[in-house]
């Protein structure tokens, strides 16, 4: 949504987008530091030519939206070791995600039937006289009402889209597939659960992250977490149960050996190192036999081998196609996006191609 005054909260999501701190988008602007402040707090505006150095990205409209500061918890709890300039970048360009999804489903509804509500104290077991989430047990439940049989999930974007769950395959510059922080995140947008993922990591590693953070939605985001509960440990138990129930992979886990793993793999849709640890978590090798295969296979771990292709998310694609239908062709004009931030935000399958002119020779 556009207004007659500039937006405090459009000008930071841009410094920010930039990578720059208020002493160095200030030197960029040719304006002093306190003049930043203002400029953010909404007390004054920028100048059309100070608009015009952003305009690779941003178009002039962008500044007048109405942008949310979208909290930042919703986003992802284990990127405290992180610089603060990366994850400002990161930040910055999940707001814009968080910001278009919102206002794209303020126009369509998607007809899902989304994720069950949990109540973890229903899967609350005792075990070695503690009690503990049995993640087996929720992990059923929760194939069972995604109508999933025994076996491996041959699918999984596939079926968590059918359930109306976003899925986004993201391609950021400064962000590596080596930096394991920014594997994936998730969040909700008015009630419509979102995954993204980082597209740079390999496809069994994107498996297991996707799973990872459906544990994060189904568990962490209705009540207040205690800080007693790791629930980092809690969303990778969640993934490995839901990803390769006991009572199907266990008897294969037993006498391993690199080539059975290659072949597991294959079939189940996991890495290597994730089924070496489902095999340790199940109690099929001791903590020893775990040491020997992850030096075994450090070598291969960031490029195993035998990676299989997945299937790609479609669903935003979708609703862009059908936002820009509804709107005739308005919805991205409103973003106040370039193409090319576009392109950067959502990946360029989901911009519309520009139709060409065609010159007609007699």
């Amino acid at each position: 949504m556009e207004t007659n005054a500039y937006n405090g909260f459009s000008i930071k999501i841009v410094r920010d987008f930039y990578g720059l701190n208020q002493s160095q988008f200030a030197k960029l602007l040719g304006v002093s530091q306190p003049v930043i402040s203002k400029l953010e707090k909404g007390d004054k505006n920028l100048e059309e030519n100070q608009i015009e150095k952003f305009k690779e990205y941003f178009e002039p409209s962008f500044f007048k939206r109405n942008v949310e500061n979208v909290n930042q918890k919703l986003f992802y709890r284990k990127l405290s070791s992180i610089t603060k300039t990366k994850l400002a970048l990161f930040e910055s360009r999940l707001n814009l995600l968080h910001n278009t999804i919102s206002e794209a489903l303020e126009i369509i509804d998607l007809d899902a039937d989304g994720l069950p509500k949990i109540n973890t104290d229903d899967f609350i077991k005792e075990k070695d006289n503690e009690f503990k989430i049995d993640f087996e047990y929720l992990a059923t439940e929760i194939r069972l009402k995604f109508g999933i049989g025994r076996g491996p999930i041959n699918n999984i974007v596939d079926l968590l889209e059918s359930k109306g769950i976003i899925i986004h395959f993201f391609d950021y510059d400064f962000i590596s597939s080596d930096n394991n922080k920014f594997d994936g995140v998730s969040f909700y947008v008015k009630g419509i659960p979102v995954i993204l993922v980082n597209d740079k990591i390999p496809n069994s590693r994107k498996v297991f992250t996707i799973a990872h953070e459906l544990g994060h939605l189904l568990l962490h985001f209705e009540d207040l977490i205690s800080i007693d509960r790791d629930i980092e440990a809690e969303a990778n138990n969640f993934a490995a149960s839901f990803l390769a129930p006991e009572k199907d992979i266990k008897s294969s886990l037993r006498q391993l050996t690199l080539e059975k793993l290659k072949s597991l793999k294959l079939e189940w849709n996991m890495s290597i190192s994730s089924l070496v640890y489902r095999a340790y978590s199940l109690g099929t090798i001791s903590q020893q036999t775990l040491r020997f295969w992850m030096m075994k296979l450090a070598p291969i771990r960031k490029q195993e081998p035998l990676e299989f292709e997945i299937a790609k998310p479609t669903l935003l694609n979708k609703m862009f196609k059908l936002l820009e239908s509804e709107t005739e062709n308005g919805f991205y004009k409103q973003l106040g996006f370039t193409e090319k931030l576009r392109e950067e935000l959502f990946g360029k399958e989901n911009v519309p191609l520009r139709t060409k002119l065609k010159i007609v020779l007699n």
